[in-house]
């Protein structure tokens, strides 16, 4: 088994990334990809840790992008393969870890406003990498108790998208730009979990490979991470199913993964994606 989509603390995940390798050993995974969001901070150590390990470390990246042209504003999309030491990367993480700063106090002030007791200071402590909003979400359960059930209620009712304390990153990448970056960088672009898009994903992939994109993540754990959908493991192998059939109709290549970040998601094993796919995934890349 293989696992495509995983996090560590270098940005919301809660485990190192010799600690993320250890884990992924344990549960007899094969082989893993470390795709924070906007940062390659523990890939390197993840390589090193596992070189003389029986497990493969795939360079990823999860970039938080927008398609506000075709109706989407908040999009990710996930880079295997690149070459995280590539300037263009270091450049844009750089400036993507400025920008959510200023974002992130941005809500930290949105949330004062609507009465709770929180200080942007106080999230330092719980961040390693990049500062993301699950680390908000985080503070304001320990703050708030008993007022939300989990960092995924945290998002419903105040922290994601139209939500009272959201907020828009200024400068945050288009999906053509993400695409483009990571292509620069000598990788392969996925749109990531294209099920949690809407009731209808189609126009948005189309996008996406109208935009350079190579392929999409038909392997994820909807029925752990998505409690909207009210759907078990059965109904999520049959997501699982018409995804794969998109990609091979559309001529798209196949990903996906846990999305592991550890804490109340403890997803490791929940989707069962055999290696052939990252066989099929190094042939393409081959070619790139």
């Amino acid at each position: 088994m293989i696992d495509l989509h995983m996090h560590s603390d270098a940005s919301d995940g809660n485990l190192s990334a010799s600690e993320l390798v250890d884990l992924a050993m344990k549960n007899a995974i094969e082989a893993i990809a470390i795709t924070d969001h906007d940062s390659v901070g523990s890939v390197a150590q993840a390589i090193k840790y596992a070189s003389d390990k029986d497990i493969e470390v795939v360079p990823g990246i999860e970039i938080n992008c927008d398609a506000s042209e075709v109706g989407f504003k908040e999009v990710e999309t996930v880079g295997l393969f690149i070459d995280y030491e590539h300037r263009a990367m270091t450049e844009f993480v750089k400036e993507a870890k400025e920008e959510r700063l200023e974002q992130k106090k941005k809500i930290v002030k949105k949330l004062q406003e609507l009465g709770f007791d929180i200080e942007f200071e106080e999230l330092k402590p719980l961040t390693k990498g990049s500062l993301g909003r699950p680390h908000i979400a985080q503070l304001l359960i320990r703050k708030a108790p008993g007022k939300f059930s989990s960092i995924r209620d945290v998002f419903d009712k105040y922290l994601g998208a139209g939500m009272p304390a959201y907020v828009e990153r200024e400068k945050k990448y288009t999906l053509k730009q993400a695409i483009s970056l990571i292509k620069k960088c000598g990788g392969l672009a996925f749109l990531a979990h294209p099920g949690t898009y809407g009731k209808d994903p189609a126009k948005l992939i189309d996008f996406f490979q109208s935009q350079g994109g190579h392929g999409i993540e038909t392997y994820y754990p909807y029925h752990l991470l998505c409690p909207e959908l009210k759907i078990g493991e059965k109904e999520n192998l049959q997501i699982i199913k018409s995804f794969r059939e998109i990609a091979k109709n559309r001529n798209l290549l196949e990903s996906g993964g846990s999305d592991f970040h550890g804490g109340d998601r403890e997803t490791i094993n929940s989707v069962k994606i055999p290696y052939e796919v990252l066989a099929k995934l190094k042939q393409a890349h081959k070619k790139v």
